[in-house]
C-alpha cells in the first residue's frame, strides 16, 4: 500500500492542480470589475510564488491577503494599460479599415512594436508588484527592465498569455474547445508556468536599486 500514501507524488499534483484550479477562480471572481484584473493577476502570482516556496499559507486567505495589499497601486498601473490597450486596439482597427499603405504602413509597424512592448510589460509587472513596497514609477520601470535583460523568459510567457489569442487566430473552433480549460484552470495554469520563471529571476521583498 506504499503507493496509496498521501505524499505520493500523484497525490500530490492532485493537490496542486486543486490549489490551481482555486486560484484561477479566486483570479476570474476578483477581475469581473474589470478595472481590478492588475490587483487579480498580482494576487494569483504571489500565491504561486509562495507556494513554490512552501510558505503559501490557505490558498484564499493568501490570495485576498496581495489582493487588498496590492489594490491601489496595481488598479493604477492596470488602469493606465487598460486605456493604453484599447487604444493600440482601436489603433489596429482603423489601419484594417484604411489599409495598410504608405505613412499608414509605418503607423502600423509603431502600433505592433508599442503592442509587444505592452504585452512584455503586462508579462511582469504585476508579479514584480506582489511585493514591491517602493515607488510605483520605480516598480513598473525595474520590471520592464527585468523583462528586457531576460527576453527569451520574457517571449515564453508573452506566448502563454496570449493562447487564447493565438486560438482565436486559428479558429472559433478551437477557441471554443480551450475556453471550458481557461475557465476552469488554464489563467491558474499559465500564471503557475511564468512563476517559475518569476521565481528563477525574482527575489522576494528584494529592494532593486535603480541607476
Amino acid at each position: 500500500m506504499k503507493n496509496m500514501k498521501i505524499d505520493n507524488p500523484f497525490f500530490e499534483a492532485m493537490g496542486r492542480l486543486g490549489d490551481i484550479i482555486l486560484v484561477n477562480l479566486l483570479l476570474l471572481l476578483c477581475s469581473l470589475p474589470i478595472v481590478t484584473v492588475g490587483a487579480s493577476v498580482s494576487a494569483m502570482y504571489g500565491v504561486f510564488l509562495q507556494m513554490m516556496e512552501g510558505t503559501e499559507g490557505r490558498i484564499s486567505i493568501t490570495f485576498f491577503r496581495y489582493f487588498r495589499k496590492g489594490l491601489k497601486k496595481n488598479t493604477m498601473v492596470w488602469s493606465t494599460m487598460l486605456v493604453i490597450g484599447i487604444l493600440l486596439i482601436f489603433n489596429m482597427f482603423f489601419l484594417g479599415h484604411v489599409g495598410m499603405e504608405g505613412i499608414w504602413r509605418i503607423v502600423g509597424i509603431v502600433t505592433g512594436c508599442l503592442i509587444l512592448i505592452w504585452k512584455i510589460l503586462f508579462a511582469w509587472v504585476f508579479a514584480f508588484l506582489a511585493d514591491w513596497e517602493e515607488r510605483i514609477r520605480d516598480g513598473v520601470t525595474a520590471a520592464m527592465r527585468m523583462a528586457v535583460l531576460h527576453l527569451p523568459a520574457t517571449l515564453v510567457m508573452v506566448v502563454l498569455n496570449n493562447i487564447l489569442l493565438i486560438c482565436l487566430w486559428m479558429g472559433v473552433f478551437y477557441l471554443a474547445a480551450v475556453i471550458p480549460i481557461y475557465l476552469v484552470a488554464g489563467f491558474g495554469l499559465t500564471g503557475y508556468v511564468n512563476t517559475w520563471f518569476f521565481k528563477k529571476y525574482l527575489k522576494k521583498k528584494e529592494k532593486i536599486q535603480l541607476s
